[in-house]
């Protein structure tokens, strides 16, 4: 130093600071919003600056604002810290590579490579043990990432802060480990309506010729706020014209950018936990799930399991009264998942939830010959409005060997209110409305060919007519029968094809 001026070690000195800063401090978007009671809230979980350890996780679903909640809390702390490290998008990279950052950055100098997780493990408790550190563990999915990082409180030293971000509740479920959670939940409208402004009009509120369609977006968006950057940020600076097609698209599938972010939830799904979430986003969102899982079971989905990780993964909700409910958003992300990995084509569906859908489908086993990729349908809902479309269906049906559950629903005479005549609602399954007028149908019978559904489980049939025979079905492993607003007695005789059913409903 002697030889260097005080003028050119006093800018060493600030630039040696700047970088610290820079290093501790993480950017944010400047259109923050409802923020405040989230933040006091983790930061009375972490509690004062002492010598306590203190962890503490936010869970949520993806695209809720996990992230940025985090990161507004570890802005707020870092200046209590000289060591502070963030590891974003956990679930995408290799552990060692992690390992390797969490070392270099709280140490301030290159580590070597780590080849191996439990050498990784090893040297961060034996070099990180002394050191009081912030630590931010963005979007973790599994609990051997946070074993690999930070097994055990001890591996920092005391007084450290540990703030860990997932889509999984179930991975912060280590009381030893764990001090505290916290759940990120959809912001309510007028706040989503304000965050959307900022992000398509740069102010807190819509220009006047621009609200109602704003509401709509709004409500498209159902309160994610990663929803309403992406559609706000698209719509920012166009026409009420270019809204109103922009929007027509949005109802009919979700911004790429935020379904491709939501979709990573779906994609992490064991098949049998994919399967029931996208059994839930076509058909079951609102029914008791004490009359779904029967069918899971017979599927062998081990349903309570399932159900669990879903919920722990903020992919659906469990209400007070046993109702299955999810995310709109969510539910046009599974939806979409379908799709595309069909190549947009209903006929490669494993579910077919729309009437056109399944119209479309039934229009093609019409032109005669096989329907490629007609048998991997499990779930389909139809609908029919004129009796020579009814001596199609076992044509159809006898297409779908996979499939586990059908709806079959006659078409509105007429709208009517959601109440029956004496003007009370009407609750059978699912809590919603079903009420239609009833008109007699004849049916083509076969008497002859391979059974027809061999594995199906769900059946439910709207106004099913008591002369349409059942003798080319199979139904031993039906277990749900749902003839709601039929005319059926007890001495119908096809009672007899129905004894394996474990609930009823006519």
């Amino acid at each position: 130093m002697p030889n260097r001026g005080k003028g050119e070690f006093v800018k060493d000195v600030v630039n040696d600071v700047l970088t610290e800063l820079k290093t501790a401090y993480l950017e944010l978007s400047d259109c923050l919003v409802e923020v405040d009671n989230h933040v006091d809230e983790i930061i009375r979980m972490v509690g004062p600056h002492d010598h306590e350890t203190k962890i503490v996780g936010i869970h949520g679903m993806g695209g809720v604002g996990k992230t940025t909640l985090a990161k507004i809390v570890y802005n707020q702390l870092s200046n209590n810290f000289v060591d502070c490290c963030f590891l974003g998008d956990i679930r995408k990279k290799e552990i060692t590579r992690l390992q390797n950052q969490l070392l270099s950055t709280i140490l301030k100098r290159k580590w070597h490579d780590i080849n191996d997780v439990m050498e990784g493990k090893k040297l961060i408790k034996e070099r990180l043990c002394s050191k009081t550190v912030l630590l931010l563990l963005d979007d973790a999915d599994e609990a051997s990432q946070l074993g690999a990082l930070m097994h055990k409180r001890e591996w920092f030293g005391k007084g450290s802060r540990i703030i860990i971000t997932t889509r999984d509740q179930g991975i912060l479920k280590v009381p030893t480990l764990v001090d505290g959670t916290y759940e990120l939940t959809a912001m309510d409208f007028d706040h989503s309506l304000q965050l959307f402004s900022k992000h398509a009009f740069r102010r807190d509120y819509p220009l006047e010729q621009y609200v109602s369609h704003s509401e709509r977006a709004v409500n498209i968006c159902s309160g994610l706020p990663l929803a309403l950057e992406v559609v706000g940020s698209l719509l920012s600076g166009k026409s009420v014209e270019e809204w109103d097609v922009t929007l027509k698209e949005q109802q009919e599938s979700p911004q790429e950018d935020v379904g491709k972010k939501l979709m990573i939830s779906i994609e992490a799904l064991n098949e049998n936990q994919r399967k029931m979430f996208l059994d839930i986003a076509c058909f079951f969102i609102g029914y008791d799930r004490r009359i779904v899982i029967p069918m899971w079971e017979s599927c062998k989905f081990l349903p309570h399991q399932s159900l669990g990780v879903l919920q722990q993964r903020s992919l659906i909700k469990i209400k007070d009264d046993n109702q299955l409910w999810m995310h709109d958003w969510l539910r046009d992300v599974g939806r979409n998942f379908i799709q595309q990995g069909s190549g947009m084509k209903p006929e490669k569906q494993q579910w077919v939830w729309t009437h056109e859908q399944a119209l479309d489908v039934l229009e093609k086993t019409q032109n005669g010959g096989g329907v490629p990729g007609i048998g991997s349908i499990e779930a389909i809902c139809l609908e029919f409005d004129e009796l020579s479309q009814y001596s199609l269906i076992k044509e159809l049906l006898a297409s779908l060997s996979n499939l586990r559950f059908l709806q079959v629903d006659k078409k509105f005479i007429r709208q009517v209110d959601s109440k029956d005549l004496s003007g009370d609602s009407v609750s059978i399954l699912t809590q919603a409305d079903r009420f239609q007028y009833h008109q007699r149908l004849n049916f083509v019978q076969t008497t002859f060919g391979p059974l027809i559904l061999p594995e199906l489980r769900w059946l439910s049939w709207n106004y099913f007519p008591m002369d349409f025979e059942l003798t080319n079905f199979s139904l031993r492993k039906l277990v749900i029968l749902d003839f709601s607003w039929s005319e059926i007695t007890e001495e119908w005789a096809g009672w007899s094809y129905f004894k394996t059913c474990l609930f009823l409903c006519t």
